[in-house]
């Protein structure tokens, strides 16, 4: 076949093809469109119909609600009315029996404020020294008189008491020599027992709070005295130096001077001063001007103090300990290493009397 030929007749098949195609498809475009059409109509009728049935409750609820609003009202406006006259009565009430009440209560308060004016004239009267107003009581020296006479023995058998339960504890014993750190000596307070001394008891009044205010000061200052009171290595064992055996029993230590266990704050007891700022700090405030007295008194308690600790004797301090050298035949005797005392009272027993030198 002619090549030619063969061309033309493809190209006229496929012209009917194409035309054939656009029919089909043109056909398809047109029952969509018809389709879209009536549904557009559908949804516009539901919208419309929605609308309205919409517009008609909208109506129906403004409507409801304007009868609602109405009666509301109504009923607010017969509230407030009826308000309105209640608090319209009631003050008009009040304000009846307020008259009525000040009207009889007038002469009641001009009575108060008379007696007001009267007290507050008698204060002023008072405060200024002016007529017939009591006068402010006064250390006499009467009183000072019954407060040395009282505080003397007061002083004297507290420091006795404390001496029978008063003790060395927790010492370090090596060889010879006896440790003891700061608080080592323990022993009880002294105010309870000057302030129920039987003279201390008998007083009254300012003499009584003086007592009491001298009792409270001296023995804050004993006790700081006591708490910081050592024992700084003295040659209490000589025995123990070279003990023959084991362990060394207990034994009492050499006797020396209280004053060799040294405080360091025996200041607060022996120097006036400190034991004058102790009382005064210790005493209400119509006493604590009372200066020439105080240092009276704290001079005499110092002296008394400082003469007590030189004659007081520390004995009976059972000592013990270890021979860890110890070893025979070769080495048949040793010194005490790490030994220690019994804490037992009446290491001051036999010191004598504390007597303040009040004069």
């Amino acid at each position: 076949m002619i090549p030619s030929l063969r061309r033309n007749r493809i190209s006229k098949h496929a012209t009917e093809f194409a035309g054939q195609a656009a029919k089909s498809v043109a056909k398809q475009a047109t029952r969509q469109a018809d389709t879209v059409s009536s549904a557009a109509k559908k949804v516009t009728d539901m919208a419309t119909g929605a609308a309205q049935k919409a517009s008609g409750a909208v109506q129906k609820t403004a409507n409801h609600a304007g009868e609602v609003g109405a009666k509301a009202a109504n009923k607010v406006g017969q509230s407030a009315t009826n308000t309105a006259q209640m608090v319209s009565e009631g003050i008009s009430g009040a304000a009846g029996n307020l008259a009525k009440i000040g009207n009889a209560g007038t002469g009641a308060a001009q009575a108060q404020a008379t007696m007001m004016v009267e007290q507050m004239s008698s204060i002023a009267s008072g405060s200024s020294g002016g007529g017939g107003a009591a006068p402010t009581a006064s250390f006499t020296s009467a009183d000072q008189a019954a407060v040395i006479d009282a505080i003397k023995p007061a002083v004297k058998y507290a420091v006795d008491m404390w001496k029978l339960s008063a003790h060395f504890s927790d010492l370090k014993i090596m060889a010879v020599s006896a440790i003891g750190a700061p608080g080592c000596l323990d022993g009880p307070e002294l105010e309870s027992h000057i302030r129920i001394h039987p003279k201390v008891q008998s007083l009254s009044g300012l003499a009584r709070d003086m007592a009491n205010g001298i009792a409270e000061g001296f023995s804050d200052n004993f006790f700081l005295w006591q708490d910081g009171v050592t024992v700084p290595g003295l040659p209490w064992y000589p025995a123990f130096a070279a003990f023959p055996g084991p362990n060394a029993p207990p034994m009492p230590n050499v006797p020396m001077p209280l004053i060799s266990c040294v405080s360091n704050r025996v200041a607060r007891l022996i120097v006036a001063s400190e034991v004058a700022d102790a009382i005064r700090q210790a005493l209400p405030a119509n006493l604590s001007s009372e200066t020439a007295f105080i240092n009276r008194v704290a001079a005499g308690l110092a002296l008394g103090a400082s003469t007590w600790l030189g004659s007081a004797q520390v004995m009976n301090v059972l000592g013990y300990g270890p021979v860890p050298t110890f070893a025979p035949p070769y080495v048949p005797v040793g010194p005490v290493v790490g030994g220690t005392n019994i804490a037992a009272p009446g290491h001051l027993m036999t010191a004598p009397p504390m007597n303040p030198i009040i004069i």
